[in-house]
């Protein structure tokens, strides 16, 4: 091991370097990063080797990866390991194929707000800060179908809020769906959106029927595809469908006061679900609990895009987010408003906060704005 350092006290540089190593040697050790072998002396533990100590501000460890391991080993057990190493958070970044740089932060990225300043520059969508620091930003043409799910006051509506604010004023996005508070697309009133959602419970058939006709289009659009694309490239005349169904449970509940409405609805849905992202459709389910009578197993399948807020059980984490450490599981359950656990296509499973837009007059004003604003025209993109 090497380390670095402008300080002028090499002797007492030395001496914080071995205990930063020994430090990282046990934490890995107890975190499980280790792996016990057999040697000529008995058994011992190896674990990822420190082989440069840069000592700060900031302190940064370079490492290298075991045999088998990834970065998303190291990042799994950040939270734990930081503590021992006297930091707040790491942030850990591959270096080459083999080595980590782990930074040890003095404070929490995730603590505080993070202001949701609009509009956001580009095609790109904000969904918040993970705990490295790292900026989650992603394309529209990217999006995948999500669920969303959280208890009251975890900080899901706020998300959803930031999410639909960003969208509101660009042509080639419709905000579609179905919102039994009426909340939700109230902002929404008189703008080009509001012919393609419905709010409230007073006509549970009007849900089928903003549904069959949001199947009856994508079919359409699927018909019309060219003979040399497999999906559509959206436009202003032909945008993306971000089908929002808020309040999932009490959207069903209420469908459900008849029983073939029901069914119809479900089926609908499952079809958007199967079929939509070739033809520029997003599915949202935004649920206080993903339970399994809720949320089935096929639409938690069909929706790549995950995220939780505070859960009151374990349970209810792990039908979003197989195999997420227990302790990861088991802290979030007390975990602040607009904390949240995301599973994404490529991604492991990471910690992150959501954009602050503010109150629920600032999303009012922010939609209204976007909605008297918006460009009329832009490029193509291709959505897949």
């Amino acid at each position: 091991m090497r380390f670095w350092t402008k300080r002028q006290d090499r002797a007492a540089d030395e001496r914080e370097a071995d205990a930063l190593w020994w430090a990282w040697r046990q934490a890995c050790e107890g975190t499980g990063l280790g792996n016990q072998v057999d040697t000529a002396t008995g058994a011992t533990t190896v674990v990822p080797e420190v082989v440069e100590i840069v000592l700060g501000p900031p302190t940064i460890l370079m490492v290298k990866l075991m045999p088998g391991q990834l970065i998303g080993d190291v990042r799994r057990e950040a939270g734990r390991l930081a503590p021992h190493l006297g930091a707040a958070a790491l942030r850990v970044q591959l270096v080459g194929r083999i080595h980590v740089r782990v930074e040890l932060l003095d404070a929490d990225p995730l603590d505080g707000t993070l202001p949701l300043d609009l509009p956001v520059a580009g095609d790109g969508v904000v969904l918040g800060r993970d705990e490295g620091g790292r900026d989650l930003v992603q394309d529209w043409a990217d999006l995948a179908h999500a669920i969303v799910q959280g208890v009251t006051r975890s900080g899901k509506s706020v998300f959803t809020y930031g999410l639909l604010a960003q969208m509101a004023g660009d042509p080639r996005i419709t905000v579609c769906g179905i919102d039994p508070t009426g909340l939700l697309f109230r902002p929404f009133a008189g703008s080009r959106h509001a012919t393609h959602q419905v709010s409230g419970v007073a006509d549970p058939h009007a849900y089928l029927r903003l549904l069959h006709d949001l199947v009856a289009e994508m079919d359409e659009r699927i018909t019309g595809l060219p003979a040399d694309r497999d999906t559509l490239e959206v436009s202003v005349a032909q945008p993306l469908r971000l089908v929002v169904l808020e309040e999932y449970a009490g959207l069903l509940r209420t469908a459900d006061q008849d029983k073939q409405l029901g069914k119809d609805v479900r089926a609908a849905i499952g079809r958007l679900l199967a079929e939509g992202a070739k033809a520029g459709f997003r599915v949202v389910i935004v649920v206080q609990r993903a339970e399994a009578s809720i949320v089935g197993s096929y639409e938690r399948a069909m929706c790549s895009l995950r995220i939780s807020f505070r859960t009151d059980t374990t349970a209810s984490l792990e039908l979003l987010h197989p195999g997420a450490p227990k302790a990861v599981a088991e802290a979030h359950t007390t975990a602040l408003p607009g904390i949240a656990l995301m599973s994404a296509p490529g991604e492991d499973l990471t910690r992150f906060r959501a954009p602050f837009l503010g109150t629920y007059g600032a999303y009012v004003r922010a939609v209204i704005e976007a909605c008297e604003s918006g460009v009329d025209e832009r490029p193509a993109f291709a959505v897949a």
